[in-house]
């Protein structure tokens, strides 16, 4: 595959939450981790650490611009309607189109996981899990995944973090528009940590970015 190298992409500022589903996606990627170290064999996204390598590198990345980091890193430019209404900022970052499609990958496999049943059985009396054995193949070394060990880094809301996974991804690989590069454009004159006052026409962009954004990323 040829590196397509960075690509700069607009990010939301979600405060803590995204440090928050970043860590808890972390834990269950380490969970992987260890399982396959044991003896466990993974598929290609979760096989040798590839995911967790991605989802790290993609929050360093990501982490200046998110919440209290923002400001530590002067990146915490508010950004403004013509009516001067604060909104969620949007920020720029870099980040490696193939580290956001392994994790993509992973979403997707850890997805299938679930629907193949390899979380623990509610419906059972004792509320002890159900081990239904193995439940994928990897595409490289054609072993099955460990059930137990995809239990294990699920639990107990496996769900979830398959919908972290996708939506951190979905973030990251939203498909650009007029609107995306109209304000990518605005705030790369503006400059780093720059506070922006949009236009009525910038607003419209933004609104229509930030919708595309909430249907990835539900904001209570």
């Amino acid at each position: 595959m040829i590196d397509p190298g960075p690509r700069v992409v607009l990010v939301p500022d979600l405060g803590e939450d995204l440090a928050r589903a970043m860590a808890r996606l972390e834990e269950s990627l380490l969970i992987l981790r260890a399982a396959e170290e044991d003896g466990a064999v993974l598929p290609g996204p979760l096989s040798g650490g590839a995911a967790l390598g991605a989802l790290r590198r993609l929050w360093q990345a990501l982490a200046p611009t998110q919440g209290r980091r923002a400001a530590a890193a002067w990146h915490a430019g508010r950004l403004y309607s013509p009516g001067r209404d604060e909104l969620v900022p949007l920020r720029l970052v870099d980040i490696d189109p193939i580290d956001v499609a392994t994790l993509s990958a992973a979403a997707a496999v850890l997805g299938r996981s679930l629907i193949a049943g390899c979380l623990p059985d509610e419906g059972r009396t004792d509320g002890s899990p159900i081990d239904r054995g193995p439940i994928d193949r990897g595409p490289i070394n054609g072993g099955p995944i460990d059930g137990g060990a995809v239990r294990e880094a699920l639990e107990p809301d496996g769900a979830e973090l398959v919908a972290v996974a996708a939506g951190i991804s979905g973030l990251l690989d939203l498909a650009d528009t007029g609107d995306t590069i109209l304000l990518r454009e605005r705030l790369a004159a503006a400059g780093l940590g720059a506070d922006v006052v949009l236009t009525p026409v910038e607003e419209r962009a933004y609104r229509a970015t930030t919708d595309r954004f909430n249907a990835m990323w539900p904001r209570p």
